[in-house]
């Protein structure tokens, strides 16, 4: 039976829905390791899970794709589990997985992803799509932080035609998705190659004006790249209130060391901006603990960045030093004043999604995605996770709670 093993991010498990439907339906049986490359600690788990499904599967064809694949072929081409690899740019192709994959050969695989942009528009037939669905807006990204490997792995920016993408979400509705995340590597940054002004504001605006879909939610954003269109965008009630911003650190060194475009006021600044705009907005971001240089005083810093926004949903990193990077040759911190840091924001991300939740008072209209005995599970417009007992609703209804 074929199946694939997803790693890492949003995008990467679009992707790996769409090579699902890819696979060849025939009696055989390939494994496709649909890889991350964001640290090294990921890394060693899609080689991990390399040797384990080999050794549990050891007739099947293993095919490795993804980030892992793409920035360090010649790594997981010597690696004998591994029979064939897959580029970032044609593992959507549907001609790739009409491959017998007979014999090791890895002729095709486009090693400079920079300079091939020759994507295939990410869709997903109608049949895999639930209630709440990803839209990939755009590949790449153009900026180099000093922790990023990513961009080695994916190129710099492309975004997908906007036809190509409203059309998409029709269909999708037409479908019963009833929400849409936008999604990408760096979907703030949408548009900025193409020779019109057109921005992800004006994507937006067009996808709320050309169709019925119901909820419109987006995925991790930069705060610095956001348009005056996006005030627009914010204050309407089919958009979701709940940003995530990629943030990393509250200090302006750590911040500059970092290569990030921003600064804490500037993400303070936006904060307040877009509560202005609409009070009952809540915030994610993510943050990196204990980067290179770090000290207690810039670790404060960003402590009181969140605290001081009331910053609810934290994705907190512990700094981990990627080969290849620039931040890996920096005078690295101990591990366990890393953890430590790691600890307490984690602590207080919980402590503040508690008061957020509790300041709440707007009905919770909670998208269902799973239905439990005697009970419906889903998330409401703030992306806060509920568990209701009811009985007898369907998932994709959209309840009061």
């Amino acid at each position: 039976m074929n199946k694939v093993i997803n790693f890492g991010c949003r995008l990467n498990n679009f992707e790996g829905k769409k090579i699902e439907e890819l696979l060849p339906k025939k009696d055989e049986s390939i494994v496709v390791i649909n890889s991350c490359a964001v640290t090294n600690e990921t890394e060693r788990q899609v080689r991990q899970t390399i040797r384990k499904i080999k050794k549990q599967n050891p007739n099947s064809k293993l095919i490795l794709t993804g980030c892992a694949a793409q920035i360090s072929p010649s790594k997981y081409n010597q690696m004998e589990e591994v029979d064939y690899l897959v580029d970032n740019i044609n593992k959507l192709k549907p001609e790739t997985w009409k491959n017998d994959f007979k014999v090791k050969k890895n002729e095709n695989f486009i090693d400079d992803i920079f300079n091939h942009s020759n994507d295939a528009d990410p869709r997903l037939e109608g049949e895999s799509t639930g209630p709440r669905e990803s839209l990939v807006i755009q590949q790449g990204c153009n900026h180099r932080c000093t922790f990023c490997i990513i961009p080695f792995g994916r190129g710099n920016n492309r975004s997908f035609d906007p036809k190509f993408l409203i059309n998409e979400v029709k269909k999708n509705v037409d479908n019963g998705v009833k929400e849409i995340v936008l999604t990408g590597v760096d979907i703030s940054d949408y548009g900025s190659d193409f020779d019109n002004q057109y921005s992800m504001s004006h994507l937006i605006i067009d996808i709320l004006n050309q169709t019925n879909l119901e909820r419109i939610r987006l995925s991790s954003i930069d705060c610095v790249e956001i348009d005056k269109d996006f005030d627009q965008v914010i204050q309407n009630p089919r958009v979701m209130p709940h940003l995530h911003l990629s943030i990393q650190s509250g200090d302006n060194m750590i911040l500059k060391r970092m290569k990030r475009r921003h600064n804490a006021n500037d993400v303070r600044d936006f904060i307040n901006h877009c509560r202005s705009l609409r009070n009952e907005i809540t915030f994610g971001a993510d943050i990196i603990a204990g980067f290179p240089t770090e000290t207690e005083e810039m670790f404060n810093n960003t402590y009181r960045l969140l605290k001081d926004c009331k910053i609810s949903h934290l994705h907190i990193f512990p700094f981990s030093p990627k080969k290849g990077t620039a931040a890996a040759r920096m005078p690295q911190l101990q591990k366990f004043i890393i953890k430590k840091r790691a600890q307490e924001l984690r602590k207080l991300g919980d402590e503040i999604l508690d008061k957020v939740k509790k300041e709440l008072l707007l009905p919770r209209k909670v998208l269902i995605e799973e239905v439990n005995t005697g009970a419906v599970v889903g998330y409401d417009q703030n992306y806060i996770k509920h568990q209701i007992p009811m009985f007898g609703l369907p998932i994709g209804e959209i309840v009061t709670a």
